[in-house]
């Protein structure tokens, strides 16, 4: 499912090459500079921080709201900016133990292990004794927030009671299939379902929400369409395309659920479009020009937020992307594209808000074709940006997508620098990850430079005690499937030897059965072995 985590964080970082060599970037700030001052956040360093937070927690008889971050995440930045600040969050969490946890610290992997949470930014809202009552989606406008977040603070059944209530076929009040509708599906981590099964339960609520909760079953019914339409083939449901076709018409007839759902309709309009519709037939050009007209409407929405108004312009260039994958835009939608990105970028001061929107006009203007505008922008965020290394891999991309000797260059050299000058343990890890992935992609004969910078991850998990779960054992795990398929001939197997001479003494710490370990001594192996 497409969602603001996977645009932001698998981003495939959209962005351009450079034609001279990068800058080097500034010293990034600490994460707390960023955060809201307002709100008395319980800071945790150490599992026994977060111990002492529920301990608080059950002495004040609160919940606990938990926000995993990182300094440099788009979409967490985005959260801090419209939600946080404002004063009725800012009120309302006097009435809970407000908890922030940074993946960079030390303890913020294996805390991500212990919640289940791996996706940036992921919102709990958990009983003093440590029990999950929901995930907050953090996409929606700010009144739709604090709305959820009451009704989670309520008192009542937790998302994992009411879904089972309702794939039991048993009836839920208006509010209750609200919860559910607007759950954070996107950062579930198998808390509720299995990710392979997340397309079909989304369809089975879908179909026992009541037509009378119309502003729940519309989202549900997007959000189904969505999980279904980018779902892989073995987890892919069977859908009735005329009535889903139907579905979708019903909610853009509604300008106000088109207003509800604008992040829905932004992010998932080219995915939907493609499953429900045949390509190039008149039924998908006319959807097209709804969907776009909806689009249009927020876009030029002064109520919506500025990554939202973004969001809904991105949102349309890739519904003329669909039949159109490398032909030219019309000149209107580029110029409006243009328009949108020097808005935001003259008008938006907040950091942590630029963070979010001058990526996300980034990421617009890179859809939209226009990659050498997309770098300019970028570029001259580096020096503004609090963390300048994610702007790196943003660059990197776009230069990649040029597909040329001269854009490949520069694509490592972005990716070189962005690891160099990374900060955190979980951030250097999952950056080293990604610059060795652009060595093998794009230099596959460099055997040296490949195991150089592979090495050089390595030597990085001395200074990430929860590197071998959580968020780091995905990076490590992915840097490893790409190793071992790049040597999949046996070439590289005196390479291959030598890494793991390196990570040997880094799994000799855990103990002999202990999970962490077990991951540590299969990297660099192929499965079968």
């Amino acid at each position: 499912m497409r969602t603001i985590l996977a645009l932001a964080i698998a981003c495939a970082f959209v962005a351009a090459a450079c034609t001279k060599s990068p800058e080097p970037a500034p010293k990034a700030a600490n994460v707390a500079a960023a955060k809201p001052a307002s709100i008395a956040w319980v800071s945790t360093k150490t599992t026994a921080d977060i111990d002492s937070a529920f301990a608080t927690a059950k002495s004040d008889k609160k919940p606990v709201f938990l926000f995993w971050t990182a300094e440099w995440c788009p979409p967490c930045n985005h959260v801090k900016s419209t939600i946080f600040t404002r004063d009725e969050f800012i009120a309302k969490s006097r009435s809970f133990v407000p908890v922030y946890v940074d993946g960079d610290t030390p303890s913020g992997q294996a805390l991500g292990k212990r919640f289940n949470v791996s996706g940036y930014p992921t919102m709990l809202l958990l009983t003093a004794d440590g029990n999950e009552v929901t995930r907050l989606e953090g996409s929606v406008e700010p009144a739709k927030y604090m709305q959820l977040l009451e009704y989670g603070l309520a008192g009542g059944a937790s998302a994992r009671q009411l879904l089972d209530t309702a794939l039991a076929g048993k009836p839920l009040s208006a509010e209750n299939w609200r919860l559910l509708a607007y759950y954070s599906w996107g950062t579930d981590d198998e808390q509720l379902v299995p990710e392979k099964e997340v397309p079909a339960t989304l369809l089975k609520l879908a179909r026992s929400c009541p037509p009378a909760q119309r502003e729940a079953s519309s989202r549900l019914v997007l959000q189904a369409l969505g999980a279904v339409a980018t779902a892989k083939d073995e987890a892919k449901p069977s859908i009735d395309k005329a009535d889903a076709l139907a579905s979708v018409k019903s909610v853009l007839a509604r300008p106000e659920l088109v207003r509800e759902h604008y992040d829905q309709l932004a992010f998932n309009g080219d995915d939907i479009v493609g499953a429900i519709t045949a390509p190039k037939s008149a039924e998908r050009a006319e959807l097209i020009n709804t969907w776009s007209d909806a689009l249009d409407r927020l876009a030029k929405d002064q109520t919506l937020s500025q990554a939202g108004r973004i969001w809904a312009t991105s949102g349309k260039v890739a519904l003329v992307r669909l039949d159109n994958k490398d032909g030219a835009l019309p000149a209107p939608l580029l110029d409006e594209v243009r328009a949108q990105a020097a808005r935001v970028d003259s008008g938006t001061t907040d950091l942590n808000e630029r963070q979010s929107v001058i990526y996300s006009a980034g990421s617009m203007l890179a859809r939209a074709g226009l990659l050498d505008e997309s770098d300019a922008l970028i570029i001259r965020e580096l020096k503004r940006s609090h963390s300048p290394y994610y702007y790196m891999l943003v660059l990197a991309s776009n230069a990649k997508k040029r597909n040329t000797l001269a854009g490949n260059t520069s694509a490592i050299d972005w990716a070189r620098q962005g690891y160099e000058t990374s900060v955190g343990p979980a951030t250097r890890l999952e950056w080293g990850g990604s610059y060795v992935r652009y060595l093998i992609d794009l230099t596959p004969q460099d055997e040296a430079q490949i195991e150089k910078a592979a090495a050089s991850v390595i030597a990085e998990l001395r200074t990430e005690p929860g590197a071998f779960s959580g968020r780091s054992q995905r990076t490590l795990e992915r840097m490893s499937g790409r190793l071992v398929a790049w040597n999949k001939n046996g070439g590289h197997d005196a390479v291959l030897a030598r890494l793991n001479a390196k990570l040997t003494p880094m799994c000799t710490p855990a103990s002999a059965d202990s999970a962490d370990r077990a991951v540590c001594e299969n990297l660099f192996k192929p499965k079968s072995a």
